[in-house]
């Protein structure tokens, strides 16, 4: 009955937000009026009780509020338990568990800005905290040891009744992360790298032996990607599928699941955090997060205008200038959207892009500026692969205007170079090839193929169905070329430039890539080693041509000012989506003196 009551609930907020295209406040107000019922209560209510309903306390956003609930629009979660499941989709652990290191707040835009949590840690061992585990220490090249913070419970909830987590926690859940069959953690390391052991030592200390070549990798794959929970669960139930079975020590309990429509979390009253600028107040502020999971863009648009969600990202900059002029009070920050290119394959000698003059060719026949200026109307970057111009990647940007010239010349628009480097590589009269994509994307790429037609070179489209072109794209089965994202979310891991790897869709291999990457994957925890590495990466990787590099679009995360201690925060971690709900509040107060 609970499950359909609440989906009966979203299908009338869907509802309401498709037939309500204004969000200004006075209209809002008169939503209100409209359908709200006469209620006898048997008292008549003072003015003053009137006159603080009409006008509530408005307190500074810098204060914080507890209570309240936030909502935000959110995807279907695939499953619960990251042994059963990709470890990635297994997105309510993020509030439900967790792990031995986060995300630091301090260090986002709510401190110092190092790091704008927009991408995730994108790669930088600098911006970790301690949370489950309160230290770890790497004493050699074969040990990792994390010191677990005395006194955290678990959630109060059947089998495990909120008794203390201890190390033994971490060793069981640990243990499962990396050998149960089918878990992901194994698969993300060399077969040679696979920890030798994971134990408690005492109740407050775990030890991790493994391999030196890439001691850095398992250290961070383990504390900031394996979650921790409680072996009774396991005991009780067999495993974690059944979302009712999902128990944890995170800020937040999954209440109640709707599959195709919501998610909803609420407080874990025990959970052992305090707010770092606050450190007076227990987290997490919120009563209750709930995800809204609402397919269609325009219903997920209405949703925003209408108040009905606090929040919403990945808005594309056309739909975002809109919601500016609607609703003038939302407020936002521009980030980046994927940063999409075409990659011809390498491995194949009977194709062209072998040789790195017709790579060059291509990049430089298409106009990247007109793009910009007439396609995304100035809403896009020039340069933002392998890292963004953003404060996150700022230890290993270099701006397009310092890159040496073999890099430079590939996003200037050269038509009769382009010819003559393809005449140069035994193509003067151009070539056909083929570009493999997803249906949603044939438009832009027919205006690529009109750039490419000028120097003779015939690219045919061919559009997958978009569950085909996934199963296409992860097994990397494109016939020449394929029309894909590049990963920005750990740039170390170098997934472009080895061929061992899935998103090495050019099969692109060096020497040089692979000897940077043995070096950072075995001394990941040092930003002195890594970071000079990652600097030279970037116009290396850039210069070899692996992909025809586009204009990355700009796109906006857009919230009300009722939501507040949030800056624009969207990933912290690996792929911790939202998991910074613990530090943000919301001013009820303020969300009905606006009208919602």
């Amino acid at each position: 009955m609970k499950k359909k009551i609440i989906w009966i609930l979203v299908s009338l907020v869907m509802g309401l937000s498709l037939v309500i295209a204004s969000c200004a406040p006075k209209e809002a107000a008169k939503e209100k009026e409209v359908g709200k019922a006469t209620v006898v209560t048997g008292e008549e209510k003072t003015v003053a009780e009137k006159v603080a309903e009409e006008k509530p306390e408005i307190l500074p956003p810098e204060v914080p509020k507890y209570g309240g609930t936030y909502t935000y629009i959110g995807a279907d979660i695939r499953g619960f338990d990251p042994v059963k499941f990709l470890t990635m989709d297994c997105t309510a652990n993020h509030f439900v568990c967790g792990y031995a290191m986060m995300g630091d707040w301090t260090k986002g835009p709510a401190g110092t800005n190092e790091i704008d949590w927009n991408n995730g840690f994108v790669g930088r061992s600098d911006v970790w905290a301690g949370n489950f585990a309160e230290s770890w220490e790497i004493p050699d090249q074969n040990t990792i040891i994390f010191h677990v913070r005395k006194g955290i419970k678990f959630q109060n909830k059947a089998p495990v009744n909120g008794r203390e987590l201890t190390a033994y926690d971490f060793e069981y859940s640990w243990n499962r992360a990396w050998f149960a069959p089918g878990a992901y953690h194994p698969t993300s390391v060399d077969k040679d790298a696979i920890p030798t052991s994971i134990k408690a030592i005492d109740k407050y200390t775990l030890e991790i032996k493994a391999p030196a070549k890439q001691l850095g990798i398992v250290w961070l794959l383990t504390g900031a990607m394996a979650w921790i929970y409680p072996h009774e669960v396991i005991d009780v139930y067999g495993d974690m599928t059944d979302w009712h079975n999902l128990v944890g020590a995170g800020p937040f309990m999954l209440a109640d699941y709707v599959p195709g429509a919501s998610v909803t979390y609420t407080k874990n009253p025990t959970y052992w955090e305090h707010d770092p600028f606050h450190p007076e107040n227990q987290l997490p502020y919120l009563d209750t997060v709930r995800a809204l999971i609402i397919p269609d863009l325009s219903t997920q648009l209405a949703a925003l205008r209408t108040g009905k969600v606090d929040k919403m990202a990945s808005i594309s900059w056309e739909n975002g200038e809109l919601l500016l002029k609607q609703c003038p009070d939302l407020k936002y920050v521009v980030k980046f959207g994927g940063a999409t290119f075409l990659w011809g394959r390498l491995d194949k000698p009977e194709l062209p892009f072998k040789d790195i003059r017709v790579r060059q060719a291509l990049n430089i026949a298409i106009n990247k500026q007109e793009i910009i200026d007439d396609y995304y109307n100035g809403h896009a970057v020039m340069l933002g692969w392998p890292y963004l111009p953003t404060s996150s990647y700022a230890p290993w940007y270099t701006p397009l205007e310092e890159m040496p010239e073999e890099v430079q010349m590939l996003y200037k628009y050269d038509p009769e170079k382009a010819k003559q480097l393809l005449k140069d590589a035994g193509y003067p009269q151009g070539f056909k090839t083929k570009v493999q994509c997803s249906s949603v994307d044939v438009d832009f790429l027919s205006m690529i193929r009109e750039y490419l037609l000028k120097v003779n070179v015939d690219m045919v489209i061919e559009p997958l169905e978009p569950s085909i072109f996934t199963s296409v794209l992860r097994a990397r089965k494109h016939d020449e070329i394929i029309y894909k994202f590049g990963t920005l979310h750990w740039p170390a891991r170098f997934l472009e430039v080895r061929k061992e790897s899935f998103d090495d869709h050019s099969f692109f291999e060096s020497t040089t890539t692979r000897e940077w990457y043995n070096t950072i994957t075995a001394n990941y925890w040092k930003p002195d080693v890594v970071d000079p590495i990652l600097k030279k990466y970037g116009p290396f990787v850039l210069g070899q041509a692996i992909g025809i590099w586009l204009p990355v679009p700009e796109t906006y995360i857009m919230w009300w000012p009722w939501v507040q201690n949030y800056h624009g925060e969207q990933m912290m971690g690996f792929t911790q989506v939202e998991f910074h709900t613990r530090y943000i509040w919301i001013d009820t107060a303020l969300k009905k003196s606006m009208g919602y």
